[in-house]
């Protein structure tokens, strides 16, 4: 099926253009140029366009009262998940459904970092369990709020361990933090689930994914992905 996906975050909306199911084009549009932009996207493509969105139900209303042609994909329709509390993210559902596809149905351990770092154990097109940790980002944030004179840093590489500067310090708590994290997150996802495949995604995930040495897919535009195969699966 050639569509169009959409998924719209709480500050920006992606969407991808599929074609002979393959992404052949994406791109990521502020809300301030949201009205312009897609009306663009549907003049130039004369396709159906689904849309999923982590915002609230009034927010998604008036989302499909201004874009009339967009089609929502039903909660109904995202992969089941298995919590005894709480709710899973749609975006994190989509993760699972784009893992299951990609691997043609294997499970996997799918690690997605953004703001949080969610780890979701994609089993049989469900979310079987997981982890929510902080993101990179959040952890430098942190130290710079909740103390009286760490500064303020935008996270980046580094290859020192232990470090002769506040800022060092602070960046190297991070990165070999997560690093730490993600081994043991993913030891014990692989001996409770033998032969677990690796699938990354999110905006540090390149640069994660090359520090450890795993056999790790990584795709960027897993979410698009999975919103896709949950949209082809709705309309067979």
């Amino acid at each position: 099926m050639n569509c169009i996906v959409l998924d719209q975050g709480n500050t920006t909306l992606k969407w991808g253009l599929f074609v002979n199911e393959a992404l052949v084009a994406s791109g990521r549009i502020l809300d301030s140029n949201l009205q312009e932009e897609l009306n663009q996207l549907h003049s130039k493509h004369s396709l159906p366009f689904f849309y999923s969105s982590v915002r609230s139900e009034a927010e998604q209303t008036d989302f499909l009262n201004r874009f009339s042609f967009c089609r929502i994909i039903p909660s109904e329709n995202f992969p089941t998940y298995h919590y005894t509390s709480g709710e899973a993210g749609k975006d994190r559902l989509a993760n699972v459904a784009g893992a299951s596809r990609l691997s043609h149905g294997a499970t996997s351990l799918v690690i997605d970092f953004g703001t949080c770092i969610t780890y979701s154990i994609a089993k049989n097109n469900s979310l079987h369990s997981g982890v929510i940790s902080l993101g990179a980002q959040s952890r430098l944030r942190a130290m710079h709020e909740f103390t009286g004179k760490l500064p303020s840093l935008n996270f980046s590489d580094t290859s020192t361990v232990f470090d002769n500067s506040t800022n060092g310090a602070m960046l190297s708590s991070v990165n070999f933090g997560i690093l730490s994290e993600l081994r043991a997150y993913i030891e014990e996802a692989s001996s409770q689930f033998p032969g677990i495949q690796l699938v990354f995604t999110g905006s540090d995930s390149v640069h994660f994914a090359k520090q450890l040495n795993y056999r790790i897919f990584v795709e960027l535009n897993l979410t698009l992905i999975g919103l896709y195969a949950i949209s082809c699966a709705n309309e067979s």
